[in-house]
Order: C-alpha cells, then structure tokens, then sequence
C-alpha cells in the first residue's frame, strides 16, 4: 500500500508540473509585458501575451501581491518594488553598467546629442540600457528601456561585431528611425566577447558626414577605454580623448 502510496503521489506531481511550468511562464511574460510598458491596461497585456483577460488578471493579481507589479486608478499596470529592486541590484553589480555612465555622460558632454549604452536584448534585439540624454531643444526621443533590432540598426551592428576594423564604429542613417542618425562601437570584456555597444543618436540635419566621423571616432574611443577598464587594463577615458 506505501508503494502505491508514493507511486500516486510522484503521477499528481508530474501531471501538475506543466501546468505550473506554463502559470510561471504565462506570468514572466506578462511581468516582461508590464516592464517594457508604458502603463498598460488588463486588454492589451492580455493581447500580448496572448491570454485571455481572465486568466491574465489571475495572474496580474498574483504579480501584484507578491509586489513585483502595481496597478493605478486608471487600471494601468506598472513594475513595482520588487522588479525594480532586481533591476537596481543587477545593474548595480554588473561592471559594465557601473562603468558606462561616466562616458556617457562625457561624449554627451562634448557632442551635445544623447548618448546610450546597449545590450543583447531578448531575441535578436537590443535592449537600452544606460542613457546620458542631451539638453538640445529637438533631441532624440528617450528609448531607455526599449528594445530595437539587432539587425538593421547600428547598435545593432556594433554587438553583432560588424564595424570597419580600420574605424572601429558603424555609422546607420534613417533605419529604425526617420531622420535619426545613430553612431555606435562594440565595447568589448576582458577575454575580447562583445559586452554591448555605446551608441550616439541624434537627428540627422545635425550630424552631416563631417560630424559624423568626429562622433565616430569619440565613440569609438570611449567605447575601447571602458573595455580596458573592464579588462582591468586602464584609467577612464575622460572628456578631450585623455586618461
């Protein structure tokens, strides 16, 4: 009787092992619909992750009460305590968003246009991860946070390796954005695998040819300097091209 005992007990578990595989993808992927939202409603998550409205709110309430989503008056979903607790531990213990920012911050700086940080993002994406935003009065809208292709735009073409090994950066005009210009070099880890891409955006009536291999080439230094820094080989590139 023990035996049988077991041997039921070990079939109830794997017939509940899909279907708890499935809730917790079901829920990862309307907490990754949630995050790269800009408040979004119960309809269109559901739509998204391809549930209906009902199961979706079952799963939005748990989301909520384990603090990981909020939701407003409005019904509007947003990330919560607990997703940007993550966030902020993960970014704040990898080395190359710690890093990014000072050279960021330094070719906005120098070149007045916005300057952002890429990483593989899901699929063949790449998501923006660190952004230094000019104070130019007609600026590239904020993609912080949001994801573009990995193929056809020129950060895309920086993660993937695909620049002039004799300029080092990649220069894409009017792909993923009309009359957007974007500059971008790879920045690499210490053992030569490609960690991300710092990219310059700005519009396109403001970076003729000429400008653009200036930009070129202090993107494409600062992106070496921060990978020697994770290497561990060298001091941070600051403005004017100096250590």
């Amino acid at each position: 009787m023990a035996r049988q005992e077991t041997g039921s007990d070990e079939s109830g578990a794997a017939k509940k092992a899909p279907t708890s595989t499935r809730a917790v993808d079901r829920a990862l992927s309307l907490l990754v619909e949630v995050a790269a939202g800009d408040g979004l409603g119960l309809v269109e998550l559901a739509r998204r992750v391809e549930l209906s409205p009902a199961t979706a709110l079952r799963l939005l309430r748990t989301l909520e009460a384990a603090d990981f989503v909020s939701r407003d008056e409005n019904g509007a979903y947003f990330g919560a305590g607990r997703l940007v607790e993550i966030a902020v531990n993960f970014m704040s213990q990898n080395p190359l968003y710690r890093a990014a920012d000072a050279h960021l911050e330094a070719l906005r700086d120098e070149l007045d246009e916005s300057a952002y940080l890429g990483v593989r993002g899901p699929g063949d994406t790449v998501l923006y991860a660190r952004l230094a935003e000019c104070h130019q009065t007609i600026r590239h809208r904020v993609w912080l946070g949001k994801t573009v292709p990995l193929h056809g735009s020129a950060i895309g073409a920086a993660i993937r390796g695909e620049v002039d090994p004799g300029k080092g950066y990649v220069v894409f005009r009017r792909t993923v954005e009309d009359q957007v210009s974007a500059i971008a070099a790879p920045v690499r880890w210490g053992d030569g695998g490609i960690a991300g891409a710092i990219s310059v955006v700005g519009p396109t009536y403001r970076i003729p040819d000429d400008r653009a291999e200036l930009i070129g080439r202090r993107v494409a230094e600062h992106a070496q300097a921060l990978s020697h820094e994770l290497a561990g080989r060298a001091p941070a590139l600051v403005a004017g091209g100096k250590p």
